[in-house]
């Protein structure tokens, strides 16, 4: 049905525009892998697909942060969130030039750090809101994502995968730390399902690079319904 939809949408002269995804989940949930895999499959389909990526090795706070997250997590916060848009900023401007774009987290989903680093009293009230009112004035005309991938995994799972990695940064992060992302995280997703479609994957699978593919194209085939829904109620379909 999908294929026979876009053939008469490309007959009677139907655009639409590229599609920008995000996807989200704990710390060692596998977003990157999913990223990559999904970036490569709407290429392979369409042509092109840019992938935006975690500024790691090129983030000159993260092992401060991880070290000392009282004195760097408001400086960890505001360089994110500076990214995070810039990012969300380039996708849109390719979407409206037909060319989808994959997200490695996203400019919504930092606020879920910044709730529990508040919780946790390492950010006071104040730099909260200082980062709440920057973050209102840059996002006023951002637009949501198409669709939000959401990688449900296990605080256990998460810290796991962490310690197999074995990133120098991420050594110590106890697994307290996961626990309240995943709960910040878990309220986040019921909030943003308002706002735009989410797909919600069990991550708890370690699957092989074959796995991984087949999981980015049924994101993928998913997606394809959701961009031809408008389409096919201005058809009458």
């Amino acid at each position: 049905m999908v294929d026979d939809l876009k053939e008469s949408c490309l007959s009677r002269g139907i655009q639409r525009c590229g599609c920008h995804i995000c996807v989200l989940g704990a710390i060692g949930s596998g977003k990157t892998s999913i990223t990559k895999a999904l970036q490569q499959v709407i290429a392979n389909e369409e042509g092109d697909c840019r992938g935006f990526y975690e500024p790691v090795e090129e983030n000159p706070l993260l092992a401060k942060y991880y070290k000392d997250p009282h004195r760097y997590a408001f400086s960890m916060q505001i360089y994110m969130l500076n990214r995070r848009y810039e990012q969300q900023m380039l996708a849109q401007d390719l979407a409206l030039a037909g060319i989808s774009s994959v997200q490695d987290s996203s400019v919504f989903g930092d606020s879920c750090f910044v709730e529990m680093l508040k919780k946790d009293g390492i950010m006071s009230q104040e730099e909260v809101d200082v980062y709440s009112d920057l973050f209102l004035n840059m996002t006023r005309n951002v637009m949501y994502p198409t669709l939000v991938v959401y990688l449900n995994c296990t605080p256990e799972k998460a810290l796991e995968r962490i310690k197999k990695r074995n990133r120098d940064c991420e050594t110590n992060i106890p697994i307290e730390y996961l626990s309240n992302l995943k709960a910040e995280l878990d309220d986040f997703i019921d909030d943003f399902q308002k706002y735009t479609f989410i797909k919600e994957i069990n991550a708890n699978i370690d699957l092989d690079d074959e796995g991984i593919m087949r999981e980015a194209m049924e994101i993928y085939n998913d997606l394809q319904i959701l961009r031809l829904k408008p389409i096919i109620s201005r058809m009458g379909v």
